[in-house]
């Protein structure tokens, strides 16, 4: 149903809004995905059914269809779009250049009567505008149709001719900027081709060189360069890409033929174009060029001699034009310098040798496959990470080891054979049916004569597990973070609310005490990560004084009360030595150690525990003990309990940490001169003791 009419202006309103933003994005973004977005949005703010966009690259060729159908993007062959343009609406707004409105395609002559689509058969209102920079500059057809009639009105013509307007000079707009592109990636390309050829006496690497670079700025489907010997006269494919049969290709000689179209480009001394292929009559056809439809031949020409000829070949009638042949022209003028050097051959046969010392002594996994995944090769890395010795991996496809790399190579085949790189992070499954993360790339090259994927893999497993260790340690860092924070937050909010009850001043000064503790704890929880790290490097001078050792329990009591109160924990401290009233150590070291070792005995034991904190003395030593009747430690994790980022594996519902608490104890006990141990026999319930020696008088 239509929409009211004050409805449908500000649906109008937000859509223009809409466009607006969208085609002001920038040329950087994808034009597609652009014109979608526009035309979804304009589908919906005046609720029609389907929107048409056909582009035109010449006078009545759809270069373009962009289809949306229930939000949706469709295709339709072409014969159907064809028959659409010709027959129907859109062949109409684009011959006569002005927007039309059919209320009821059923009666108007310029709908097509015969559509082969549903969706066009049930349109019975239908909406058409052309697109264009200028009366005399068109560039396609916008429609869109509804299945009532009477649907569209002039307001919705002429919100569709604005939009229109805006898509024309987006699209137009883009066009300039990928034909500016294309010439700036042509300039580069001849830039770097100079670069290459004077970097470089190997003749094969630099004419595949030449042909890796000519596919970034001209599409074709093979390429090959033929040197010319003046003693035969004779033709002789020296390097070839992109050809069904490669063998054939690099085997083909051509005898002097003075009509031939490559031995007229060398006569001349200039490129000739052929745009089919098969009403040249002096083409001559082998089993590797059976599919070439156009082809360019350029002359390669050094200080005035043709030493060769540079083609480009397609299998598509008239597929290229004069600017394609002036590309070609100058990567000939490029290669011909190279070409001419006559030292190539023996500098290839060293770089030959040097790659296959590279490929077995390579730290990395290289396999060498078909564009099949048959593997070929593989280097000695490849057989320690696979664990298999050579002759059982040559023959396998690569799905054996990873279905995925199969996958990969087939969607990047084009891409590989552009001379393009693709990467990958996979997992493989070893003899051993074991996982190894890689990272994997693959490259086109050229082995044993024909085109093949060289695939170099890295493990990675030590990375993968710095990610999984990192990620854990932010997991419980936050978890760590949270109870104090909470806690901290919950006597602020109990302040506030006595405050607005008007409670007294000794009432409000407890809750301060309980979050200057919760603050403390906090603050110690943070500098026990820090000081983690300082401690092992030294970089933390122990800052020892004179400390009360009754006052010094009591502040660590205060610390800890809080969270033995939150699990009905039962403290109880031993009286403390009549011969020590006084202790020498760093205050704030020693009291976050005894603070995280209590504080871990009311984590892991049960609700309603009891923790014993015990304090003796002799004449050279100060010992401190901390009891819980909790799960225990299991024997064979002791040794590394104290160790950064260990924790011992209880349930998985059970308490988690960060695990530096106990590395930062034996670190901060250890900077004081003493030791640090755990006495447990791993059985639940019969807990674990913590030890803690400290010289009576430390050297700090």
């Amino acid at each position: 149903m239509p929409q009211n009419h004050s409805s449908r202006t500000n649906s109008h309103l937000d859509v223009l809004y809409l466009v607006t933003r969208e085609f002001n994005a920038g040329l950087d973004q994808d034009i597609d995905d652009v014109l979608f977005n526009v035309l979804s949005a304009t589908v919906a703010s005046v609720g029609a059914t389907e929107a048409c966009l056909f582009l035109f690259d010449e006078p009545d060729k759809v270069e373009q269809a962009l289809i949306i159908s229930n939000s949706e993007r469709k295709e339709y062959p072409a014969e159907i779009v064809d028959a659409v343009v010709q027959h129907g609406l859109a062949g109409w707004v684009w011959q006569n250049k002005q927007g039309a409105v059919i209320n009821n395609t059923q009666s108007d002559k310029r709908w097509y009567k015969n559509p082969p689509t549903p969706q066009i058969k049930n349109a019975l209102s239908a909406l058409g505008v052309p697109v264009q920079t200028a009366p005399d500059h068109p560039l396609g057809v916008l429609i869109i149709t509804a299945t009532e009639a009477d649907f569209f009105n002039k307001d919705d013509l002429a919100m569709l001719t604005v939009i229109a307007g805006q898509a024309a000079f987006a699209v137009s707009n883009t066009r300039l900027y990928r034909a500016e592109m294309h010439r700036r990636r042509v300039a580069d390309v001849l830039g770097s081709i100079a670069h290459t050829i004077n970097s470089t006496l190997n003749l094969d690497e630099v004419l595949h060189l030449i042909l890796e670079q000519l596919a970034r700025v001209i599409s074709y489907d093979s390429s090959s360069i033929l040197l010319y010997n003046p003693e035969t006269r004779e033709l002789a494919v020296t390097a070839a890409r992109g050809f069904e049969d490669m063998q054939d290709a690099l085997n083909v000689r051509l005898s002097f033929d003075r009509n031939s179209p490559n031995y007229q480009a060398i006569l001349n001394k200039a490129p000739v174009l052929i745009g089919n292929v098969d009403e040249e009559p002096n083409w001559k056809k082998s089993p590797s060029s059976k599919n070439v439809k156009s082809w360019i031949g350029a002359p390669l020409i050094a200080r005035n001699e043709v030493v060769g000829i540079l083609t480009v070949d397609s299998y598509q009638l008239h597929q290229y034009g004069q600017d394609n042949v002036d590309v070609v022209a100058a990567f000939a003028d490029q290669a011909a310098t190279a070409v001419a050097n006559a030292q190539a051959v023996s500098r290839l046969q060293m770089a030959e040798a040097s790659y296959s010392a590279l490929f077995e002594d390579s730290t990395d996994m290289i396999l060498i496959t078909d564009y099949d995944g048959v593997i070929l090769n593989v280097n000695r890395k490849g057989c320690q990470i696979l664990r298999r010795p050579k002759d059982a991996i040559t023959g396998l496809n690569i799905t054996f080891f990873s279905p995925q790399l199969k996958e990969f190579l087939d969607e990047n085949t084009a891409l590989l054979q552009a001379w393009r790189e693709a990467s990958i992070d996979v997992e493989i499954v070893d003899a051993y049916r074991q996982k190894i993360p890689l990272d994997v790339r693959m490259r086109h090259i050229q082995f044993g004569g024909f085109e093949r994927v060289e695939w170099v893999g890295r493990d990675i497993s030590r990375r993968k597990e710095i990610e999984r260790m990192r990620q854990d340690l932010v997991n419980m860092l936050v978890h760590d973070l949270r109870g104090p924070l909470g806690n901290l937050i919950n006597t602020i909010d109990l302040m506030i609310m006595m405050v607005n009850m008007g409670a007294e001043g000794e009432k409000l000064l407890q809750f301060l005490e309980m979050g200057k503790r919760t603050g403390r704890t906090l603050t110690d929880l943070v500098d026990s990560m820090l000081d983690v790290s300082r401690l092992e490097q030294g970089e933390v001078p122990l800052q020892c004084d004179v400390t009360n050792l009754a006052e010094f329990m009591q502040e660590v009591n205060e610390q800890v009360e809080l969270q033995a109160n939150g699990k009905e924990t039962t403290l109880i401290y031993a009286p403390l030595p009549e011969n020590v009233k006084e202790i020498w150590v760093d205050n704030s070291l020693i009291r976050r150690v005894l603070t995280n070792l209590i504080g871990n005995a009311i984590k892991y034991a049960p609700e309603k525990s009891t923790v014993w904190i015990a304090t003796e003395a002799d004449e050279g030593r100060i010992h401190f003990s901390v009891k819980d009747n909790g799960p225990g430690i299991p024997k064979a994790e002791q040794p590394r309990i104290f160790d950064k980022f260990s924790r011992v594996n209880y349930s998985a519902d059970g308490p988690s940490g960060v695990g530096l608490g106990l590395a930062f104890c034996k670190l901060a006990v250890e900077a004081h001169g003493g030791t640090i141990s755990v006495e447990s026999e791993g059985v639940p319930g019969q807990g674990s003791t913590f030890h803690v020696f400290l010289p009576r008088n430390v050297g700090c």
